[in-house]
């Protein structure tokens, strides 16, 4: 009878650590609109040595049509947003495909070039864009060392 109080203890203990925790969400393109909509602005690099990496504007490429994307500095862009994955084949190089997941946190494009006229132009690559506490961003490329941190400059 003695373990069963512990272990009843110990899996409440565990089990309120986990409703506690925050919880990426999922989500979808337009509720990510709003989510950038409500972030947009000037940032300032904090850390990070990738010539992705540079200070600059969070802005929508066309404020009118947000499906054409989004940029921060000169190096990171999300463009062609959409939901789920759209396959398209570029004449005279490859089939490109496209995949975008959306959480209440930030973003994750997952880009595939394959079936390419020269093999050499396969790719495979994700990059990812998180809106932290603190009105702070981080941006990741998988697979590389570039990790971009920046904090978003008040007026």
């Amino acid at each position: 009878m003695h373990y069963s109080k512990i272990a009843f203890i110990i899996a409440f203990a565990l089990f309120s650590q986990l409703c506690d925790a925050k919880s990426v969400l999922p989500s979808n393109k337009s509720q990510f609109v709003k989510l950038l909509n409500a972030n947009l602005g000037s940032y300032k690099l904090t850390t990070g040595t990738s010539e992705l990496c540079t200070s600059g504007e969070l802005q929508w490429i066309n404020k009118n049509n947000t499906n054409l994307g989004f940029s921060l500095g000169s190096g990171i862009t999300f463009n062609a947003l959409h939901n789920g994955t759209q396959t398209n084949k570029v004449a005279n190089f490859c089939l490109v495909t496209t995949k975008f997941k959306y959480t209440s946190e930030g973003i994750t494009m997952t880009l595939r070039h394959d079936r390419c006229d020269n093999p050499e132009d396969s790719l495979d690559s994700s990059q990812a864009l998180r809106f932290l506490a603190g009105n702070k961003l981080q941006y990741t490329v998988e697979n590389t060392d570039v990790l971009c941190n920046f904090e978003q400059q008040r007026l």
